[in-house]
């Protein structure tokens, strides 16, 4: 309750639970986030909480979801067999009745008699319009609550394979989209390239700024990635401050022009803080761009972007640059610096003749 007066929120179910959740310390990362707005003093409102709520707690785990909708779909395939099996109990009574009340028609002797045996075949043939009648309309809630069911599933799987800041595909998609690219290339002996784009110091424009307005740059990285490869290729956050861009039947040099395009567009961009309209400055990106060959295993390409995007961000280098690999690998200038920065991390014992 302190902290809900704290950040001046309404005392709604969410705003309660997503304070209890920093009152517990069961997500760390909430806290830290928390700790900077209080310490900046900064007003949030709903649409923040929203924000740091879909990053930071989980609504529930989709296995549990999962599970959920499971029982629920064994409920309706319960209940639908129950009213066939009502239906199929009354037609059987209605056979039997039907075929008694030929016979008793038959050897009918008086009016009233015949009067008698008709009544009771029509109450029976009722039971059995009765039943269909139930059965009819239970099969008529039961699409409607598989389409719901179907609709939650849908949401779950989505859920699972988008990124909630970006509302880009995570890395799990990434690399089952990449896997049947790099499938489709080679089956139809052509060939694609591969992408991997880092925020340049990432991790201090955060500790300085704070985790939204960090967030607020990772959305405006994602829209110009998004902008510039629209439907030619796949956009993919894998995590932290880095980018995944699939661009098939693209040669490489195109593939740099786009990184170099993407680069200049997100460097030229003033970055300012939304709740107070704060300049912060710019951020620059670093490229490391890949083009596949035969025989080449997903994981293998993307080792090799990877090397690029290392040598990209080397500190020799300067970062806020494209370094590209064609079929081998890159090129030699990117590959010494990279040589360069990795025996100068390592102890001097380590690097002595």
């Amino acid at each position: 309750m302190a902290l809900i007066q704290a950040l001046r929120l309404p005392a709604t179910p969410r705003i309660y639970e997503f304070c209890y959740a920093y009152a517990t310390g069961e997500y760390p990362s909430l806290n830290l986030v928390i700790n900077d707005l209080l310490n900046r003093r900064i007003a949030v409102g709903d649409a923040t909480i929203q924000q740091i709520g879909a990053r930071y707690i989980p609504q529930s785990h989709n296995g549990e979801r999962i599970e959920q909708v499971g029982v629920r779909v064994k409920q309706v395939i319960r209940d639908v067999l129950g009213s066939l099996g009502g239906i199929i109990s009354a037609g059987g009574a209605f056979s039997s009745d039907l075929a008694e009340t030929g016979e008793k028609l038959a050897a009918a002797k008086s009016r009233q008699a015949l009067l008698g045996d008709i009544r009771a075949m029509l109450e029976s043939a009722r039971r059995v319009g009765a039943e269909q009648q139930r059965l009819e309309e239970r099969l008529s809630e039961s699409v409607d609550q598989i389409g719901d069911l179907r609709d939650q599933l849908e949401k779950i799987r989505a859920g699972s394979m988008t990124d909630p800041i970006t509302s880009l595909p995570n890395r799990r998609s990434f690399e089952r989209s990449l896997e049947k690219a790099m499938a489709e290339w080679e089956e139809q002996d052509t060939s694609g390239c591969l992408m991997l784009c880092d925020i340049d110091d990432f991790k201090k424009f955060n500790d300085a700024w704070g985790h939204l307005t960090g967030d607020q740059v990772l959305g405006l990285v994602a829209a110009e990635l998004r902008h510039k490869i629209v439907n030619t290729g796949m956009v993919a956050r894998l995590g932290g401050a880095q980018f995944a861009i699939t661009l098939p039947g693209t040669q490489l040099e195109v593939a740099r022009a786009v990184a170099d395009q993407i680069r200049c567009a997100v460097m030229s961009r003033d970055i300012t803080m939304r709740s107070t309209n704060q300049r912060l400055g710019r951020v620059s990106l670093s490229f490391g761009v890949a083009a596949s060959h035969v025989n080449e295993t997903p994981d293998m390409l993307q080792d090799r972007a990877s090397l690029c995007l290392r040598a990209a961000k080397d500190r020799v280098l300067a970062r806020d640059r494209v370094i590209v690999s064609a079929a081998g690998d890159i090129d030699a200038a990117a590959l010494g610096a990279l040589i360069d920065r990795i025996l100068g991390d390592l102890p001097a014992q380590a690097t002595a003749p």
